[in-house]
Formats: C-alpha cells, structure tokens, sequence
C-alpha cells in the first residue's frame, strides 16, 4: 500500500472509527454527510488534495476513492 493509500486509509478509519481495506464503503461502513465533510476536510490538510462530496458518493469505495486521490496528486505533481 502507497503512503497515500495508507494517508487516506487512516483519514477514513478515523472518521469511521472502524478498520478499512480495499473493498470497503464509505457508506456502508456507517458513512454519511457530516462524517464526509469531516473525511474531505482532513484528506485537504493532510495531503492538500480536494474532493468533493459528489466525488465522496460516486467513489464511496475506499479503492476507488484512495485512486482518485492518488490521481489527484499525480497531476499536482
């Protein structure tokens, strides 16, 4: 797992206050609106990277969320 990958893993496990893996849901692990602010926000400050919350419900699979954040900062550069 990339430092990213682990960064958003850890973000995600906080504010869900449950383990994640690859396959995991935002969702379906107990995620809603107020806890995916909390996600965005964190994920800005530790990694500079912004998502929003339309992206949260299209990508709520932690694989694919932690993908996009990874293409983020590959663009950044």
């Amino acid at each position: 797992m990339s430092t990213t990958r682990e960064t958003v893993a850890q973000i995600w496990s906080d504010v869900l206050a449950t383990p994640v893996d690859e396959e995991s849901d935002f969702f379906l692990l107990g995620g809603h609106s107020l806890l995916a602010t909390q996600m965005v926000a964190r994920l800005e400050g530790a990694l500079g990277v912004r998502v929003s919350m339309r992206e949260v419900l299209d990508y709520a699979e932690f694989a694919e969320f932690a993908d996009l954040v990874e293409q983020r900062l590959a663009v950044a550069g």
